[in-house]
């Protein structure tokens, strides 16, 4: 654990290495073989910084009778995670001592001894006072700050399941870390990255891929997909810098691209005598929200000549559950061909797979 063998060596600082430890009146123990301060015991001051031991001077009030509270040899915390147990120290005066401290984070507590334990239950900037008082009544104080950090968290917002389309790119996250203490370490704990994708923390990047037959793409808007969805399933962990570890699962459907499903086997016509052509044609596929535009590209005679562009005036045209639905002017008879496509308007909709192809829908509509 970080906090544990960072802990260690600070103690192991303060026994064995006393050049390099700072003393509460300001001085330094001469010694043969000083030790510099290593950067990574400086305190952390924010989420992403470093959750190494503090080793910034205690600050002290000695007594009258040299009493002193010389080392509070501190590390920061995060909140659950038991916090490994520092002795503070004091020198002068007449011992035995006894220890007291106010202003400690919430779930710590200094021992008569002078040892400081516990388990943090909150996140903050904490400057505590930490008294000794030697066996004639003299007292001394020292301060000293420290940061506790948020437990970590993760979240899992693909565990059940997140759908997206082939092709896409925007969409392969599939966690956020928040709390704990930087820096982060992630890995791949199980399951499989999409091929052409690589794993940077929580999230897939590159397109997810499309669908293969004999090692070449399938082109799915022509020919369409040879199942409805394809499954993607991995995990991957963090672990923060005090060795606290969460790890996320991820769960994808890879749809396939919308298509209209008119054919020379199953055209798609409506010749019922009104101007209601509601269910003139099938669509499948594409993203699960459902959402979709019908754009009309043209309207043209029964030959498929003396097209105009676009949809005339009073015309509605919408797609919902599957089926596609053509409302014509309700004074206005027309027979001829009109050509369409859907618009898949989902959030995780690779943007060349967003219009289906064309298809025709052939229409008869005498008038009233």
């Amino acid at each position: 654990m970080r906090g544990s063998g960072r802990g260690l060596a600070l103690l192991s600082c303060l026994t064995l290495f006393a050049a390099g430890c700072t003393l509460g009146n300001g001085t330094s123990v001469a010694n043969n073989t000083p030790v510099p301060p290593s950067p990574s015991l400086l305190p952390a001051s924010s989420p992403g910084a470093a959750a190494s031991p503090s080793s910034q001077p205690t600050t002290s009030t000695p007594a009258a009778s040299g009493l002193a509270v010389t080392s509070i040899p501190t590390h920061n915390g995060e909140v659950g995670v038991i916090y490994l147990a520092v002795t503070l120290q004091a020198g002068g005066g007449t011992p035995p001592y006894s220890w007291t401290a106010t202003g400690l984070p919430a779930g710590l507590a200094v021992s008569p001894q002078g040892v400081v334990s516990g388990n943090n239950t909150k996140a903050g900037k904490f400057s505590f006072t930490a008294t000794v008082t030697d066996s004639t009544g003299a007292t001394a104080t020292g301060t000293q700050s420290m940061t506790v950090f948020a437990a970590l968290t993760v979240t899992q917002p693909c565990a059940q399941v997140c759908n997206v389309g082939m092709g896409c790119s925007v969409c392969g996250r599939f966690g956020t870390v928040s709390g704990g203490a930087g820096p982060y370490h992630y890995k791949q704990a199980g399951g499989v990255v999409p091929d052409g994708m690589t794993l940077n923390g929580f999230a897939l990047q590159g397109p997810f891929p499309l669908p293969l037959a004999l090692g070449t793409p399938v082109d799915v808007i022509v020919a369409g997909p040879p199942i409805t969805r394809i499954p993607w399933s991995l995990s991957a962990s963090v672990t923060d810098d005090f060795g606290v570890t969460k790890t996320v699962t991820a769960n994808f459907l890879e749809f396939f691209p919308v298509r209209i499903t008119c054919t020379a086997a199953n055209p798609c016509t409506c010749a019922n005598g009104t101007n209601d052509c509601s269910g003139i044609a099938a669509y499948q596929f594409g993203a699960p929200a459902d959402n979709f535009t019908v754009q009309v590209v043209q309207t043209c005679d029964p030959n498929g000549a003396n097209c105009v562009a676009g949809m005339p005036a009073n015309w509605t045209a919408t797609a919902k559950g599957g089926i596609l639905n053509l409302v014509m002017d309700p004074n206005n008879g027309f027979s001829g061909q009109v050509t369409v496509d859907l618009v898949d308007h989902g959030a995780c909709v690779a943007p060349q797979f967003a219009v289906s192809s064309q298809a025709i829908l052939t229409v008869t509509w005498p008038g009233p």
